[in-house]
């Protein structure tokens, strides 16, 4: 407020001095300023130069405490904007985590929902129909939850510097062959790359904690960390199936089963019998010890 009151009546100043009383003269108003007679000196040199030597003094003390209060206050309020733009940026990143709107076409989506239409409210997994372009199958998958994913890639593929960046590119590009869709308008999604991190710094906010107990048998690891993407009693989902004695023909070696499951897939890197990764399985060494490794992959080649 008061340096409101400054800036105003240094302004009204300004305003007085430009629009006060011209000397009077029948023709003075009709000729143009640059023509006009000058001052003279005496009145330039004393009262003029007075007024406008009063006008400095007042400014350059006004400054003199305006711009060091500016400077001080200036790391707080970077900070404060900063905490408003990412409040802001969570909000909306809710808002299309779960959007009625299709923002390219302005027609409700399938189910009035974006990505919780597959990943559920909350973030919390769900089921999905999906068609085989290959095939034309339709079949029911599990859908993983987003809950835990930043700690399921706590150690990122290879290739990728950190969680959030194999996260942002899975959105983008979606996981051809699966009911992930392409999001990012780069690749012809709907979003940007804006609305891609709003979705992010959401998901941040909503981690969970994905430790295993230390009792906790094959069955029971394979239900908190792989059924999400590998189904329910291993049916398939985003992640391929595992029924029907598949893992033991990929894998007829039970040690190289255990190392694949420690170390994650290299995108173009074969695995097993016929397998070729793609980057999506995660490396459990890093979560898991090798004992829940043993009983998880004992459990799988059980399917």
């Amino acid at each position: 407020l008061v340096v409101a009151l400054i800036i105003g009546a240094v302004a009204a100043g300004a305003a007085f001095v430009a629009f006060r009383p011209q000397p009077k003269g029948a023709n003075v108003k009709k000729i143009p300023p640059a023509l006009r007679p000058a001052e003279p000196d005496a009145l330039l040199e004393s009262e003029r130069l007075n007024r406008v030597s009063a006008w400095g003094l007042v400014l350059t003390v006004f400054f003199a405490f305006f711009l060091p209060a500016y400077w001080l206050q200036e790391p707080q309020n970077r900070r404060n904007n900063e905490e408003k733009f990412e409040e802001e940026s969570i909000e909306r990143g809710e808002e299309y985590y779960a959007m009625a709107i299709d923002q390219q076409t302005g027609e409700p989506n399938r189910s009035g929902k974006e990505c919780a239409r597959c990943h559920g409210d909350g973030a919390q997994g769900g089921t999905n129909e999906f068609v085989n372009p290959d095939t034309g199958e339709t079949s029911m998958v599990q859908v993983p939850d987003l809950v835990t994913v930043f700690a399921r890639y706590e150690e990122p593929p290879p290739g990728y510097d950190d969680a959030r960046t194999y996260i942002r590119e899975v959105i983008e590009r979606g996981r051809p062959g699966t009911d992930m869709p392409t999001w990012g308008v780069e690749y012809g999604g709907p979003l940007t790359e804006q609305e891609i991190n709003d979705i992010l710094n959401w998901l941040e906010t909503i981690q969970q904690e994905a430790d295993v107990s230390a009792d906790a048998s094959g069955e029971d690891i394979f239900n908190q960390m792989c059924a999400s993407c590998h189904g329910a009693g291993g049916a398939g989902g985003s992640g391929p199936a595992m029924q029907g004695g598949s893992e033991v023909q990929m894998f007829p070696d039970v040690a190289e089963h255990e190392a694949f499951v420690k170390e994650g897939s290299t995108p173009g890197q074969p695995y097993g019998t016929s397998g070729m990764g793609t980057g999506a399985m995660p490396a459990w060494g890093g979560r898991l010890t090798d004992e829940q490794i043993s009983a998880v992959v004992e459990y799988e080649r059980s399917l």
